[in-house]
């Protein structure tokens, strides 16, 4: 109930007839609906004040526009980020506004269709800046298009951080990598002033200089080790890529351990497939790829062990897994296999696994480590195949 209607007598004395009883009803459905209309226009007044309070505070540009593509809001944010005033860009059809903004709105409001651009530039006359652009279309309950709506937002403090973030990174690997070679290097150094330091009183020691010339050698020769390592770390993949059957080098680098494996008695199980997965990539690179990987499976195998081999083709990827029957990756240093100089190994250098994820990047695969649940380390690569292989190929 929102209100009554009271009536006195007729001043003529007369009754009231069905007909002025019939009136009177109808002048209080018409008053009550003009009341209930009155308060919900008040309502919307209030949601559409709150609305546009919220559009006009956040941080993000949001331009609204009709079916016929003109401009029903645009937002400070927006004025900002595309140097526009919303006094002039009221009224406007959207195809004026910077690409690709503009161009987006008409496309989502032309189809139907909402849009996503993650990273694009739009500039404001002055400043070129980037940002991330969602549209969508506004209907009514029929689902008939009754605008688009895009928010989108300037990305350069994320950038900025970005960089900040990258430059850090930098200068943390590069101190573990200046710890990590000034630890390598001293070693053999060590041993070099020692035996310098004795030669004086030694020099006519045919035993020690002997001895001398074995160590020196041995210790040059791992520093050179050492220094060929990190020449590949820091160029992977430098040649050009051609078309290549994965299955080649896969191949070749299990030919090249093969004596290694029967020498320490693991049987090697490939199983490669009939058909060619070809990927984009350096025959070379991609056999000292496998080729590290095996190195891995073949000293954490124990005597008797087991390394598997297998290439498939899934989801237009051509995938390799290489695992052995070891004892497996500690869970708590999963996350740091492939970082440059990081060993559980009593000799390891700790590059051969950065090497590894180096040669993935430049071919554009993913490499992942994990366990065996039955027991040993697995290591997955998913390489993507040339676009020039049909889908019937597998």
């Amino acid at each position: 109930m929102i209100g009554a209607i009271v009536l006195g007598p007729k001043r003529s004395g007369d009754p009231f007839f069905p007909e002025d009883l019939d009136l009177l009803m109808t002048l209080a459905n018409q008053a009550g609906i003009a009341i209930k209309n009155a308060r919900l226009y008040f309502q919307v007044v209030l949601a559409n004040e709150h609305l546009q309070n919220i559009v006009a505070t956040i941080n993000s540009g949001v331009v609204a526009v009709d079916a016929r593509g003109e401009i029903t809001m645009f937002n400070p944010t927006a004025e900002e980020l595309t140097g526009i005033s919303g006094e002039a860009a009221h009224g406007r059809h959207a195809a004026t506004l910077p690409p690709p903004l503009g161009t987006t709105l008409v496309d989502t409001l032309g189809d139907g269709v909402a849009r996503t651009h993650p990273d694009v530039d739009v500039s404001d006359g002055t400043t070129t800046r980037p940002i991330m652009c969602t549209t969508s279309p506004l209907r009514d309950p029929s689902r008939s298009i009754l605008g688009a709506v895009a928010v989108f937002s300037d990305l350069t403090p994320l950038k900025e951080l970005e960089v900040e973030r990258r430059r850090a990174e930098r200068l943390a690997f590069l101190e573990a990598i200046a710890a990590a070679i000034a630890h390598e290097v001293k070693n053999p150094l060590v041993t070099f002033k020692t035996f310098v330091q004795l030669i004086p009183r030694r020099r006519d020691d045919a035993r020690f200089l002997d001895d001398f010339s074995r160590v020196v050698g041995r210790e040059i020769e791992r520093m050179e080790r050492l220094v060929t390592r990190l020449r590949s770390l820091s160029r992977p993949g430098q040649r050009p890529l051609q078309p290549v059957d994965v299955r080649e080098p896969i191949a070749q680098a299990i030919e090249f351990m093969q004596p290694s494996f029967d020498e320490k008695s693991v049987r090697v199980h490939a199983d490669l497939g009939q058909t060619e997965l070809v990927v984009d990539g350096d025959s070379g690179d991609l056999e000292a790829l496998f080729l590290n990987l095996l190195i891995n499976a073949h000293q954490a195998t124990p005597p008797d062990g087991v390394v598997v081999v297998r290439l498939a083709r899934q989801d237009g990827h051509a995938t390799v897994e290489v695992s052995d029957s070891g004892p497996g990756i500690a869970p708590d240093v999963l996350d740091r296999v492939f970082d440059p100089f990081f060993t559980t190994k009593q000799r390891g250098s700790g590059l051969g696994l950065a090497i590894c994820a180096g040669i993935a990047a430049a071919h554009r695969a993913r490499i992942r480590a994990g366990n065996v649940p039955g027991g040993g380390a697995r290591f997955t690569l998913e390489f993507p195949l040339a676009a020039s292989v049909p889908a019937s190929a597998a």
